[in-house]
């Protein structure tokens, strides 16, 4: 009976072991748990917010106009109406605010849907935006300047009534400027007594 009195002692002192070593375990063991949520809310707009006539000669300033769309204003619509003499012309000053949260450039200002005697039209000055002006942060403009003009070297006159007239869409084309990226660093410290 020793023999089995020391067998049971043997197996209830492993148990008690086993038992003890989970209770210490646990007792000196944390869990960390960090919950968080990340919230990336970046808005582009960019918007014509002005545009108007700033100088004009041998044309009919009654009709000639620059509108901006009224739904999403990012379209301006210029209507150059009654271009008198090769060399007459019109200067327009546009502005662009950006809206949006987040910083952006301007890639494009190219205008569509020309009509009219294109190829003796001239509109000059849209490059300057895209290689001259850098970063357009938040709330802040772009202004522009931009002529049409009767190509002085052409003399053909489509409408020899009225002289030449165009309408044209400037739509703004942007995207995300190249701005510093985040460079934010981690850590963590531990002082013990």
């Amino acid at each position: 009976m020793a023999k089995t009195n020391k067998k049971t002692f043997i197996i209830v002192l492993f148990l008690v072991l086993v038992v003890a070593l989970g209770i210490g375990y646990a007792a000196f063991s944390d869990t960390l748990l960090i919950t968080g949520t990340a919230n990336a809310n970046g808005k582009f707009d960019l918007q014509f917010t002005t545009a108007e006539i700033v100088k004009a000669t041998g044309v009919d300033t009654t009709n000639t106009t620059a509108v901006i769309d009224s739904t999403d204003h990012d379209t301006l619509t210029v209507n150059v109406a009654d271009l008198g003499y090769p060399g007459a012309g019109v200067q327009f000053h546009a502005v662009i605010t950006n809206l949006g949260t987040v910083p952006a450039v301007v890639t494009g200002v190219t205008p569509t849907n020309i009509t009219g005697n294109s190829h003796a039209i001239k509109i000059t000055g849209l490059d300057a935006i895209t290689t001259s002006h850098p970063i357009i942060q938040p709330n802040g403009t772009c202004a522009v300047d931009f002529t049409v003009e009767w190509d002085p070297t052409i003399d053909e006159l489509s409408d020899t009534t009225n002289g030449e007239s165009c309408t044209f869409s400037l739509q703004i084309e942007y995207g995300q400027a190249n701005v510093e990226l985040f460079n934010g660093t981690t850590d963590h410290t531990d002082v013990n007594p």
